[in-house]
């Protein structure tokens, strides 16, 4: 009997500390959400708090016309996905080498990875929009302005030294740690070569990271504004786009009002990421326990 009754109290004391838990991380969500159907009459209701009393669309149709989805959502979508590609192939060759092959350098350069991963990118990005303002290329010492376009973000992808690929690589680099070795040395007693193996044999085995990473990387470079702020000035996509959308009532502006589109913005840019996640969720658990179980 006494066993029964601990068991429940542990039971009811776990569920209340879950609930709270999860209480406390949804309900800045909720809160946005209630505040987004409210109208202009209701922010001037002293009584209304929370739930409105008048349901209304208003600041979502605001939100809407300030995002300008044919023109930010498709430069988002491109930027996002293909920004994506390049990060999961280089990052995934990198891990590869650091995973697989034994030289001199291997602990220093897997070093490498990990200050890239914990330097915040604000170290470094002002050097790095001074050198995209001023490439050089060419033997004659031209210079071009690379800003304004999607060309910085794909090189620093392309070079494994994008938003967040210190982090993908140490990813990758953990699951092609935890596959079992005879699937390459199968592949090399057939003739193949390590970079046949690895197009061939590893990548195909790769599948459930290569989808995590992707879907990290593409979240990431759909809700980043550091870098679309600091290199696109007349160029502008979702994330820089939310904080420019503001409501004026003649020729004030209306701070709570604009506050409450741009949250509508924001869950509305959100809903993409909501829709691929729930396709991929099962593929983003597999590897994420496959990962953690790297030797």
């Amino acid at each position: 009997m006494e066993k029964k009754f601990v068991k429940y109290i542990w039971s009811v004391t776990r569920f209340v500390i879950v609930f709270g838990l999860a209480f406390i991380i949804l309900k800045p969500f909720i809160y946005k959400i209630l505040m987004a159907f409210m109208s202009p009459e209701d922010l001037l209701d002293s009584t209304v708090r929370l739930v409105p009393k008048n349901f209304s669309l208003y600041y979502w149709k605001v939100a809407l016309e300030g995002l300008e989805l044919d023109i930010t959502g498709w430069l988002t979508f491109i930027m996002s996905f293909s920004v994506g590609i390049f990060q999961t192939f280089v990052c995934s060759m990198i891990a590869y080498g650091l995973a697989r092959f034994k030289f001199r350098g291997n602990r220093l350069a897997f070093m490498a990875v990990i200050v890239i991963m914990l330097i915040p990118p604000q170290v470094y990005s002002i050097a790095q929009y001074l050198r995209f303002t001023n490439f050089n290329y060419g033997i004659g010492g031209s210079a071009l302005n690379l800003t304004d376009s999607l060309i910085p973000l794909y090189i620093l992808a392309l070079t494994g030294l994008g938003l967040k690929e210190g982090l993908y690589i140490y990813l990758m680099r953990s699951f092609y740690m935890s596959l079992p070795k005879d699937l390459e040395n199968a592949a090399y007693i057939d003739g193949a070569s390590p970079i046949s193996t690895f197009f061939r044999v590893i990548l195909p085995n790769s599948r459930t990271i290569l989808t995590t990473v992707f879907l990290f990387s593409f979240a990431w470079q759909w809700t980043d504004v550091s870098y679309p702020s600091l290199y696109f000035s007349e160029m502008a996509v979702l994330a820089t786009k939310i904080p420019n959308i503001y409501i004026r009532i003649g020729l004030s502006a209306d701070p709570l009002g604009s506050n409450i589109a741009q949250n509508a913005a924001g869950m509305l840019a959100m809903i993409p990421l909501l829709v691929l996640y729930g396709f991929s969720q099962k593929a983003l658990v597999n590897s994420i326990v496959r990962t953690g179980n790297a030797n």
